[in-house]
Order: structure tokens, then sequence, then C-alpha cells
């Protein structure tokens, strides 16, 4: 066994294998495995082994899409080829609009990532799937390239590869321990000896706590028991002559595909167990757990009706094994938070159909820093602090309820509910907030009307269409106030602290205490990681504040480039301190009725900052806004949140204040052409695609990404819409097409209520990014017309923001 290698990757699944198979296509050649027992003899091993192309994203379709090429292009291997039943095609049903409207619109994000799909009525589904029932159903969506694969041989076949390609695996060796340096390298210790590498891969399937344990890091990955059958031969599957399509049923919790000549039928069962939470035997090796029949007897009956053969076929086996959740279901693949040289590819419930992809881009995060997409929706530091096992056993359990019921445009599910919240939580909602989730944190969505409002969630406008803009004429003709909380917010202090800032950023960095400003951090490819606010409190003190998603990933990238000589410190503040946000034409009223000192335009500017007390509650107040109305952020220490609240609460009757949500901040925002970090702002795209130019300032001496962002060139460009249609928004992921062309992917769309009309951002193809360009966007799969606008359809001379 080697006793040095550059990458260790620990586990023997598919996650493992297809690391380290795409670790050696990217170069890296000096790499090894380690597993504890034989290949796959985790979750591996008794997978279903579905293999689709559908995702809610265009970054899961891609990896998936990537799984499909390289299964098909190995099983076409003629020195080792195996057994993957490719382009049987697979439904997924549904009984109402609102998922035909859902698979409408993922119809139109597979096609920007070059894959077609069909939605098909009832009657075609019957036609297509000859076991099924029309009962209850009105459609589904048709995946051509729907298929299953051998687990056992994929997984041996990428480890084939890989050892031709120069990595080793060993197989019966457990590590025991591991091991960080100074220099932030590994050693992996192991039964059979140790081995120092730059880099650790945790690949552990269930077992991925075990080895996190090691590293000081818990990771948020809860084990399911899955229950599926194995049919005996099915006459009608025999007589059809030809394999018969895959099938996944939201309306009965279940899903079958053709194994041999009969069904594997699996369940999605409501009385759901969660898996070893309180440990795992060390015995659990290519192990079951019990078969429970009787959990799943109460989908049985409907799911005769839909496929009546079942009623007459026997059993002759039952596969009862553990596979893995998240707190949102996708997996984890990426750096591990807080730790250097340390990645996971963990939480990969559907790690078979997706394995290959996920280990490509895992590979290319470790070699080159990022992969060809943004992989955010599925970076492990999406979660941070709050990610403890009792809410993953909560949403794994919900979410496995669920399995094929996918989350509607702002549908926030209630397991594990409240998980983070302020002092104004309770207070907000007996006001009448409705709220959603940001990284944990209960946000006000918008102000309810009535205490028995009730929002019917789908792709089209609903009931809050009204609410939203009568909250947002509330902000632009007198005074409104909403709590932002956890924003993330770091305090950087030290000598070197503005200079180092200085190499952070791309644009011109605002030294001047007392002064705020907008800065893009690139990455070393020139693209965007981060966007942040930076308040200049005074000439020791800088507060950089970001989206409240990205406390990890920013904290990560920031500590990753500090100077090696201490003289720059950062600590976060993001879990002391909270927002009330101040916006409209009344809020300097409002402010300068509650705290002392000259709050005029001319002592306070838009784009200051300045320490302050709201009545009794110390603060810091910026003047920022994200609606374009006058506004400030008013930052406050939470112990003394409710204390502010109230005196701007007590000011505000005289202006007639009103609460307002995100909702309202989202449609004023889209009216300016205001980006959302990783939406409209991701990896995939430097600040120049993005039209944000005037952040960038090239004749600095040297900023992180400026080699990379001189040496680009623009593949597309970012440009607002609106569209000729007021039924529903767009989509983020939804496809802009030009004469029958994709030429571009919307980022996110709402309707403006200010400017009256509805509006998409996006990137295009250079070519129609021109104002006054036609294009159509497709809205629930259905083309619609809309036109290229200037980015700030609202007060484009910025008067307003200035007071």
């Amino acid at each position: 066994m080697k006793a040095q290698t550059r990458v260790v990757v620990i586990g023997g699944g598919i996650a493992g294998c297809s690391t380290l198979y795409h670790l050696t296509q990217e170069g890296w050649t000096d790499v090894v495995l380690v597993e504890r027992n034989e290949l796959t003899s985790g979750t591996t091993w008794h997978s279903a082994a579905q293999v689709t192309n559908f995702g809610m994203t265009q970054t899961m379709v891609g990896l998936k899409s990537h799984s499909i090429r390289l299964y098909k292009e190995m099983a076409d291997d003629p020195d080792y080829p195996i057994n993957y039943h490719h382009g049987d095609g697979g439904l997924r049903l549904a009984n109402s609009e609102v998922t035909m409207d859902g698979y409408r619109h993922f119809a139109s994000v597979a096609k920007g990532m070059g894959v077609d799909f069909e939605i098909i009525d009832a009657a075609e589904s019957a036609r297509r799937h000859p076991l099924i029932t029309t009962d209850r159903l009105i459609g589904a969506l048709w995946d051509p390239m729907d298929g299953d694969i051998d687990p056992a041989q994929l997984c041996q076949a990428l480890a084939r590869r890989a050892r031709k390609a120069g990595a080793e695996v060993y197989r019966n060796t457990p590590v025991t321990g591991l091991t960080q340096h100074k220099d932030d390298s590994w050693t992996v210790h192991t039964e059979q000896g140790d081995i120092a590498c730059e880099i650790v891969v945790n690949a552990c399937g269930y077992r991925v706590n075990e080895v996190g344990a090691m590293m000081g890091v818990h990771h948020p990955v809860m084990s399911m028991e899955h229950q599926y059958f194995l049919t005996e031969p099915i006459q009608q599957i025999i007589d059809h002559g030809r394999r018969v399509p895959l099938l996944r049923c939201p309306i009965d919790d279940f899903y079958s595909r053709q194994e041999k000549q009969g069904l594997l039928v699996g369940f999605y069962e409501q009385d759901c167990r969660t898996w070893g939470m309180d440990g795992i035997d060390p015995g659990f090796v290519n192990a079951l757990c019990p078969s429970d029949t009787d959990r799943v007897l109460p989908v049985l009956e409907n799911v005769f009706k839909r496929m009546p053969v079942l009623e007459e076929v026997g059993i002759h086996t039952i596969v009862n094994g553990p596979i893995t959740y998240t707190i949102d279901g996708a997996p984890l693949v990426g750096p591990i938070p807080g730790k250097r040289n340390a990645f996971c590819i963990i939480g990969l419930r559907a790690g078979l159909g997706e394995g290959g992809g996920h280990g490509w881009l895992l590979a290319q995060q470790i070699v080159h820093g990022e992969a060809e997409y943004d992989t955010w929706v599925i970076d492990p530091r999406r979660f941070t602090g709050h990610a403890n096992v009792e809410l993953c056993a909560l949403k794994a359990i919900e979410d496995y309820q669920n399995e094929f019921r996918f989350h509607l445009p702002h549908e926030h599910r209630p397991a594990g509910r409240p998980m983070k919240t302020t002092p104004l939580t309770p207070i907000l909602a007996a006001e009448g907030a409705e709220f959603g989730v940001v990284n944990g944190w209960e946000r006000v969505a918008y102000i309810k009307p009535s205490p028995d409002f009730h929002e019917s969630h789908g792709f089209r406008f609903n009931e809050t269409f009204e609410v939203v803009a009568d909250e947002v004429k509330a902000v632009q003709s007198g005074v409104g106030m909403t709590e932002i909380s956890g924003f993330n917010r770091f305090e950087i202090t030290g000598p070197g602290a503005r200079d180092w800032l200085d190499t952070m950023v791309c644009g011109r960095l605002t030294r001047k205490a007392g002064r705020v400003g907008l800065a893009y951090l690139l990455n070393d490819h020139g693209n965007i990681k981060a966007e942040a606010t930076l308040a200049h409190l005074d000439d020791q003190t800088t507060w950089y504040g970001s989206a409240a998603a990205s406390e990890y990933h920013d904290m990560d990238w920031l500590t990753q480039h500090l100077p090696e000589d201490g003289s720059v410190a950062i600590r976060s503040l993001t879990n002391e301190y909270t927002i009330l946000v101040l916006a409209g034409p009344k809020s300097r009223d409002v402010l300068a009725a509650v705290s002392r000192g000259d709050w005029s335009a001319a002592a306070f500017p838009w784009l200051s900052v300045r320490r302050a007390f709201i009545g009794i509650a110390p603060a810091v107040v910026l003047s920022v806004s994200f609606s374009g109305e006058l506004a400030y952020e008013i930052h406050v220490p939470n112990a003394q949140l409710h204390a502010a609240y109230l005196a701007l609460r007590k000011a505000g009757e005289a202006h007639g204040l009103r609460l307002f949500g995100s909702h309202a901040v989202e449609s004023m925002r889209l009216e300016k052409g205001y980006r959302h970090w990783k939406a409209d702002l991701v990896t995939e795209f430097s600040p120049l695609e993005a039209n944000l130019s005037r952040f960038v300032k090239l004749d600095k001496p040297d900023f992180v990404g400026k080699a990379a962002l001189e040496a680009s060139s623009p593949r597309r460009a970012f440009v607002s819409m609106v569209l000729d249609c007021s039924h529903a928004p767009a989509q983020g992921g939804d496809s802009i097409i030009s004469d029958g062309r994709l030429v571009g992917t919307v980022t996110s769309a709402g309707w403006g209520h200010r400017v009256g009309h509805n509006i998409a951002m996006g990137f295009v193809d250079t070519g129609f990014a021109e104002i006054g360009t036609s294009l159509q966007i497709e809205v629930i799969g259905a083309p619609v017309a809309a036109q290229v606008v200037a980015e700030c359809l609202y007060d484009p001379e910025y008067t307003l923001v200035r007071g």
C-alpha cells in the first residue's frame, strides 16, 4: 500500500468510485481509494439503480445527463461491458394541473441543458405503459432516456478504469483515524497502515459521520429505511415484447421498473423510519434491515388500482435497506465547511442515477477549484450551524414522505420549523406575518390580510398578488418596515484589513470611514464568487455583509486568502445581529424621531454608515436600499431588537408605517435590476458577462481572478426583460427562445408592481442583449413574447434613494 498520494477517497460505493475515476480524467492519477470492506458493500449494492435525466435545476439535469452519457459509453465498451438498460423511457405521473405546470416548467429547464422531455396526457401515458390505469390521472412527464443499471458492475467498471489510469484501490482497509497537519495536508490512518496525502474525500454513504467525527465535523445526513419488492414473472411483460417504461407516481407514493420478466416496485410509505441515528453495527456489511411489509400496506391499495396486475403476481424478494437523505433532499458534494483540503460526496439518495455526474463535478472542484456548472445546489456549505441530527431526521422523514412531490414556488414545508428565530418572530407572527425559510431562519414573506388567509402554491400568480402589491404601494407612498433575519455579517479588523480587502474585490474599494460600497469577489477563473456590502464603520473596522445563505461559503473563501502575518482578523456577527429595514419616502422621518443626530441627506447621504441608538437600543445604520426607495438598514443586537422594533413602530404611527415582507422586496429589486446571489450571480459567469463592469477596476495592481478575467471573452450577457403575459411569472431555469432557437436561460423573475410589468432577468447569447430585442420566454411550458429592456425600470436616475 502506498505511503504517500495526492488524494485519498474514503468509500467504495458509487460516490467514491465515480470520484476516483473522474479525478484521473481531470489529470490527477496519483490517487487512492480505500474501502472498509468490498466495493459496493454499503447502500450501492441494493440500490434500485434508476438512471433518469429529470432534475429541478439545470445543474442537476446536467450532472444526470453526464451520468447517462458516461454509463452508455461504458455499457458499449467491448473490453468491459456492463448491464445498462438505456432508453427504456420513464413516466412521472400527475393528478393535478399544479403538478402538470411543474412538469412543463421542468421540461423548459431541461431544454436549456440539451435534454428533451415530453408532456403527455393520461391516455398517452397508458398507451406507453401497458400495465397502468388512468385512475385519478391527468397526464405525465416522459423522459425518453430513463433506464436502470447494474450497481456492482458500474462501480467495478469505474474502479477498473481508474486503476488503468494509475489510481489504486485498497479493499478491506478500514480507516481508523484522520490527522490534519499545519500545512493542511492529511494522514489517513488505516488498519493496513498510514497514507499521507494532500486531500481527503469523504464518500462513506451511511457511515459518513463515522469518518466525519474523525475530522471533528458532523454532516447533516440521515438514513431512511426503504423497501422494494421484486415480483415473479408477469405474463403481460413477457407478451409486451419490449421493456416497459419506468414509473414514478407521486399520487400513490411508489415507483416501478422492469426487473427481468417481472417488476421491481418500491414504496415511499408515510409511516417511514429513520435508521442508524444511534450508531451503526460495524458488522452491517452487504446487509439489509428486517423487512416490514405492514408499513407499506396503506400504500398498496392505491398501487393496485394503478397497476392491477400486481394483485395477481407473487413476490419473491423483499429488500429493505438504508438510503441517505439531507435536509433538503439534495446531496452534499464539495468542500467540507471549515476544513482545508477536505471534500465530501455524501447524502446521495439517488446515488446510482446521479453518481457519475456528482463525481465528475467534485473532481473538477478538487482539481480546478470550481466545476463547469455552478454547484451551489449541492454545496455542503448551504447548511450552517442549525444543521443538527434532529433537524436532519425530521426533514428526511418529510422528504421521504414527499419523494416525488417537488417543492412549489414559495412553498416552505413545516418539518423542523421554527429552527432559527429572532426575538421578533412571535411578535411578527402576531401581526399576521407569513414566514419563509432562509438558511434555517424564519423570515417574513408577507403580512396576511386576515387570520384565515391561505395561499395556494403553484406556478401561477395567486392570492398573494394583491397582498404584495399593497405592501409595495405602502412602501412607495409612505414608509414600510421589515425584518431581515440571518443576514451574513463579518467584522474585519486589523492594520492590513483595507489593503487585503482591496486584493479580494475586483472593483474600487471605498476606504473612507463612514462610507458603504457594493463589491464583488471573483474566483481564480475570473467569475463571480461572492457579492458583499462593505461598510467602513471606522478606520479599524469594516463590516462585510452578504446573503444569509453564504455564511459558511464566504467565510471559507475569505479565511483561505487571509495573510499569514496575522494583520487581518475576521469575526462572525451573523447570529448576534438582526436587520430592521425602513423603506419609503417617509423613512427618514421615522428614523429621526427615534435617534439622536442629524439624519438629513446632507449629514447622512446615500451609502453612509454610522453607529447610533434607536431609542435605547444600540445599532449600526446603513443608508442603502434593495427596494429602490429611500431606505435604511438598521443592524441591532438581538438582545435589543424588540426595543428597537417598538420604538420604530411607535414613531411610525404618525407616518402610517406598514409592515412588508420578502415578496415585496423581490418585486422591487427586480424593477431596479438588482441581482440575487446564486440566482443571477453564479460561478459560471464573470462580472463583465453579468453586466457589472461598473464594479470592475482592471487598472488595480492585482486582485483575485484578475488575470483570468482579463483573458476571458464574453459568452453570454445578462439582461432584463418584460413579458407579455399576466397569468404567471417566469421561473428560474426557464428557456429563452429566438426564432425557435434556445438563446438563454431565466435566472429570476416576478411581477414589478410599481412599473406594472411581468419582469424576468437572465443570461442570453451575446447577440440578443441589445435593448429592444424581441424574444420569447417559456412560461409554464408555453412561449410568451418578451422584450429586452433597460435593467433599471424604476427610478433609473437613482434620485429616490438619495432622498
